[in-house]
């Protein structure tokens, strides 16, 4: 991973498009007289083929970096000739009945999606779907994140003030309640403003955290942690403190209990640095982890709780990252130590775990399974799962469903689309089936 990579496409255009005018004077001036240099001058054509190319790769690259935005993983070992089936191009088909109205999300067998017309959530792992509306007085547009976990409440947090306020709905509740939850930077000299980037993470039993942070540029930035026992009824703040290791964007708050857990963090394009507490948030040290390239040759997953330890999954880069692989990375300890469970196989793309189950995606219409996590690995021909997985979660040892996006244009910028769908296995793996809305 390039975290470095942050040239945007109007970017790219607007770098072709001086290449392109400097060309034409340059062009334009040897017409006029001969350069007085002894290197060899190039033609206008040469110049013009030379800009073409350049042109292709910029924009290439432009499309490349758009497409990874929406979160679609590309394996590099993957061919369209070799998966199961091949999404259809967007200038040969429209709408579909298995399009999803929205971006969709999971969490074990909780799933949903943030609609304009309100909250739609399904309980089943995407089967199904049921309308929840929003709290009176609330837009669809001013949610900042909605958080899920089966058997649990719903969770919206919402900017209120200068920080934000958590919506709680527990099953069966007729109402919604809420709580204003306000960081406090009194730890932090000289420093005021307000939160402006929120995640909210149930944990397990009635453990569920809120990480409200306050963006600083690029690389640093501040967050507190506010962290519940009941389900988000009452919160505990851990306010951040100067000098802190913990002071970087947060891409992931995993706690095995109010005390212990970690945190992956590092720049807002980058984050890859892991983080143990054992204090709840209080204070926060760097976690000693082996068997991992030098940073950025790797990237780490979401962790995931295996009953006590704390098992992450990490995509490590070969040589010049033509391929990768997989690795389990597992903790014992609550995250201060973290080393390689297991073999690593191949990598071209997601993967989803539950307990010592793990299913990774690595194109080709094949997905490798480990039961034992990570110990030894099976390959399962995986047909009817499209290339283009954007992510894997398990709901069982043998169920599991995948998002696919479709995206891409017809032509340059235009006649373009972006929609997901989902397709489902209750046979390991071995096939799937499309889940209509």
């Amino acid at each position: 991973m390039k975290g470095d990579r942050t040239l945007s496409e109007e970017e790219a255009i607007a770098a072709v498009r001086g290449y392109f005018e400097q060309e034409l004077r340059e062009a334009g001036a040897r017409r006029v007289a001969p350069m007085r240099t002894a290197r060899r001058p190039r033609s206008a054509s040469r110049g013009i083929a030379s800009l073409a190319m350049l042109a292709i790769v910029v924009v290439v690259a432009a499309m490349a970096l758009r497409i990874g935005a929406f979160g679609v993983v590309v394996s590099p070992m993957a061919s369209d000739t070799a998966a199961p089936s091949t999404p259809a191009s967007p200038s040969a088909s429209g709408p579909q009945t298995r399009d999803l109205p929205g971006l969709v999300s999971f969490f074990g067998s909780s799933a949903w999606m943030l609609l304009d017309s309100g909250l739609s959530v399904s309980d089943d792992a995407g089967r199904t779907w049921r309308t929840l509306d929003l709290p009176s007085g609330v837009a669809s547009s001013a949610v900042g994140v909605v958080a899920m976990a089966p058997g649990r409440p719903v969770w919206l947090a919402v900017h209120s003030g200068d920080g934000y306020r958590l919506y709680r709905k527990a099953n069966g509740a007729a109402a919604w309640s809420s709580v204003l939850l306000t960081p406090s930077w009194a730890l932090l000299p000289s420093t005021s403003g307000t939160a402006d980037m929120v995640k909210v993470t149930p944990g397990p039993g009635g453990l569920v955290t809120v990480a409200e942070t306050m963006s600083g540029g690029s690389t640093s930035a501040v967050t507190s942690l506010f962290v519940s026992t009941d389900d988000g009824k009452s919160f505990t703040e851990h306010p951040p403190r100067s000098g802190s290791v913990a002071n970087m964007y947060w891409d992931s708050v995993t706690l095995v209990t109010p005390q212990t857990g970690v945190v992956i963090a590092g720049p807002s394009t980058y984050p890859h640095v892991f983080l143990h507490t054992s204090d709840g948030g209080t204070t926060w040290s760097e976690s000693r982890v082996s068997g991992l390239p030098a940073a950025p040759n790797y990237t780490p997953g979401t962790p995931m709780l295996i009953g006590s330890d704390i098992q992450v999954p990490v995509t490590i880069c070969g040589a010049d990252c033509n391929t990768s692989t997989f690795v389990l990375l597992v903790s014992h300890d609550g995250g201060a130590t973290f080393s390689p469970q297991g073999v690593a196989v191949p990598a071209g793309g997601n993967s989803g775990s539950l307990g010592p189950i793990t299913w990774v995606w690595t194109g080709g219409g094949i997905l490798q399974e480990t039961t034992d996590g990570g110990q030894t690995w099976t390959a399962i021909t995986a047909v009817g799962l499209p290339i283009n997985v954007s992510s894997l979660d398990l709901t069982s040892p043998s169920s599991a469903t995948a998002v696919i996006v479709d995206s891409g244009c017809a032509g340059f910028k235009t006649d373009c689309l972006y929609r997901n769908y989902l397709v489902g296995t209750t046979d390991g793996g071995r096939t799937w089936v499309e889940y209509k809305p």
